[in-house]
């Protein structure tokens, strides 16, 4: 049994190392990406190759904090496991990098969302983790530039 100067102490930790660099506390963070070194197409997330023209001249980059809702939908009936609210919207950020990311829309009600809305990255707490630690998720929420 462990003494409690021996317990670790809970953290925030990404729900994707690859996609999600927390910083300071956990309460700010940046989505990690892909760029092309040969053709300049950015991807979400760590990548090997380019998937659009195959080199593998790429390197690891930050993406933009803010972006444009280019799609969304209204889910009703949400995957097994989900522990949020219900409904609530998914919504398709389009990044000036050209990288759309696919997320929760929260701190907005759905009768106010609308495609172009400016959005932000947002970070949450979205479960706990066996050890005790935070797992935190983005999302999106509007901004006004």
């Amino acid at each position: 049994m462990m003494s409690t100067t021996e317990e670790k102490t809970p953290q925030r930790i990404p729900v994707s190392k690859d996609r999600l660099k927390l910083t300071g506390d956990g309460t700010e963070g940046v989505l990690l990406g892909t760029k092309c070194k040969s053709c300049g197409t950015h991807f979400l997330g760590a990548r090997r190759f380019c998937a659009n023209c195959t080199s593998d001249e790429v390197e690891a980059v930050e993406l933009s904090k803010k972006g444009t809702l280019s799609s969304y939908t209204v889910v009703w009936a949400p995957p097994q496991g989900w522990k949020g609210d219900v409904p609530y919207i998914l919504g398709q950020v389009r990044f000036p990098e050209g990288v759309s990311v696919l997320s929760e829309v929260v701190d907005l009600p759905r009768e106010e969302i609308k495609i172009g809305m400016p959005m932000e990255l947002t970070l949450r707490v979205g479960d706990v983790d066996p050890d005790g630690n935070e797992v935190v998720v983005y999302k999106w929420r509007p901004t006004s530039r």
